[in-house]
């Protein structure tokens, strides 16, 4: 037999005790729980709640809190199959910034060193003053967007944690309160500060592509529901 949809709220419940309180994992992890509490009680038939008790001791140390302080901060933790995802998703990130960010720098700096056109260089600077702008009016509209969002996601959480930091940034960068190539300045200065420009540019594409996600999400959630 099925379980019921009272016995998958009690699976769910019991998931939201253990600290599982983002919907995207909760559903991944709700579907496998139930399938095995699910085949349990129809091979064995016994009930459901100790089949249930049974599953979840199974499932103990993934749901043992755990934190990366590194990659996720000190002040984070969550259970171990939260912050083992969110931890790989960090590795992934930075890697690829790594990579984009170097890349840029590079063809920037090259751009510099054999062209010495100011008015090229003006171009590089307002296209990323341009995008650090557009960037930070798009975070904006996407908090508000998510104000009214009743789901809650590791890309919620992630995006809602960065939200201030990347914004303030990215503001900096567009109105030029951070300069971008300060002229007359040694080339240490202008790679840091060019490198600087970049991260933030990267971290401010992540955050919306967080939010795009959280937004996929819900309207999955949504079909799969009506």
């Amino acid at each position: 037999m099925k379980l019921t949809n009272q016995q998958i709220t009690t699976i769910e419940q019991t998931l939201v005790l253990n600290g599982v309180v983002y919907d995207d994992i909760k559903l991944e992890i709700l579907d496998h729980i139930a399938s095995d509490i699910e085949a349990e009680v129809i091979s064995q038939e016994r009930p459901f709640e100790t089949v249930l008790k049974e599953v979840f001791e199974k499932w103990k140390p993934q749901l043992r809190p755990t934190s990366h302080n590194l990659l996720l901060g000190y002040s984070f933790s969550a259970p171990k199959i939260i912050s083992d995802k969110l931890a790989d998703e960090a590795k992934k990130e930075l890697f690829a910034a790594g990579i984009i960010v170097s890349l840029f720098t590079i063809l920037i700096l090259l751009i510099n060193n054999e062209f010495e056109e100011p008015s090229l260089l003006s171009a590089i600077v307002f296209f990323l003053q341009a995008s650090a702008v557009i960037g930070a009016l798009l975070m904006i509209s996407g908090k508000l967007c998510l104000l009214k969002s009743k789901i809650n996601t590791t890309y919620l959480f992630r995006f809602k944690r960065a939200f201030y930091v990347i914004l303030l940034y990215g503001l900096l960068i567009g109105f030029g309160c951070f300069p971008i190539l300060p002229f007359n300045k040694s080339i240490e200065i202008k790679v840091f500060s060019l490198i600087t420009t970049l991260i933030y540019l990267f971290l401010i594409y992540g955050s919306l592509k967080l939010f795009y996600k959280h937004f996929q999400f819900e309207k999955k959630l949504f079909i799969s529901k009506s």
